[in-house]
């Protein structure tokens, strides 16, 4: 099993919290955090107003600037002494493309809130934070992947692992679940048949789907649609394409399967029909 070293903190760094008798009763979007991430080594007391924090400083001539947010918080007994402990969930940017997550856990003692934990997430796929919760004594948390297709901006599949508080330290129990987020769906032809069209339902911007098509070298994929928001990528297969006038044209390089992508840029969810042609 693989464990997790964490440091046990005395007390939170909150200003002017008074003694409390449930952790709920604690303002975390108001509140002061030692937020490791976004002050590297020695890290970095940061006080959120309505959930966020952020500063710009002139430094020799460039500008220092910090984001701070905190973007969930959830609720459970993890440490089994019949109260609650929650879990919040932080992000961190100082100025850079990356986008830091952590995960606080806190306890009251003595009436006052005490971090037991600090897991660290990652940045935007690369191990970022989706989802913190703790059930039935079990710490559960949902991070992001690149996964097959994905990069450093675009997760591809959620992990979830699952922890348990010993003593000091996170213990990981059992292994990770992984699920695709855009997981393919396969479009079947008619016998004789060489088109076919497919309804879709795509959430607003960023709305993702993906089909999987069997082909074979020399034939050519198109694909078409009734939408004027939305774009084709093909993202699996050795093919020569062309997205022209908001269509896929594709030429197949080698027989097997192909997966191609629409995404909506649509500014709310819409329903559309793709046509898909292979000859």
């Amino acid at each position: 099993m693989k464990f997790l070293t964490i440091a046990v903190l005395a007390l939170a760094a909150a200003s002017g919290v008074s003694a409390q008798n449930d952790i709920k009763s604690v303002d975390f979007k108001n509140f002061t955090y030692d937020a490791e991430f976004c002050g590297g080594e020695e890290g970095v007391r940061i006080t959120v107003k309505d959930g966020e924090f952020s500063e710009e400083k002139e430094m020799d001539g460039w500008v220092d600037r910090t984001y701070f947010s905190v973007y969930g918080i959830a609720y459970g007994d993890l440490n089994g002494d019949g109260k609650d402990e929650a879990v919040v969930l932080s992000v961190c940017n100082t100025g850079g493309t990356g986008n830091f997550t952590e995960a606080y856990i806190y306890t009251l003692r003595d009436g006052k809130p005490a971090r037991l934990v600090t897991l660290e997430g990652g940045d935007r796929a690369d191990g970022g934070l989706r989802k913190a919760e703790i059930k039935d004594g079990v710490l559960v948390v949902e991070s992001n992947d690149p996964g097959e297709f994905g990069g450093a901006c675009c997760p591809e599949v959620v992990v979830t692992r699952r922890y348990k508080l010993k003593g000091s330290n996170l213990e990981e129990t059992g292994d990770p679940d992984k699920r695709d987020l855009y997981p393919p769906k396969r479009i079947e032809f008619r016998k004789g048949e060489f088109s076919a069209k497919v309804p879709v339902e795509l959430e607003a911007d960023p709305g993702i789907r993906r089909f999987i098509v069997g082909a074979a070298k020399g034939q050519t994929l198109t694909v078409t649609s009734d939408s004027e928001t939305i774009r084709f990528r093909m993202v699996k297969g050795d093919a020569d394409e062309d997205e022209e006038d908001k269509q896929l044209v594709a030429t197949l390089n080698e027989t097997g399967d192909y997966i191609f992508e629409i995404r909506s840029f649509a500014e709310k969810d819409e329903k559309l029909t793709i046509t898909v042609t292979i000859k």
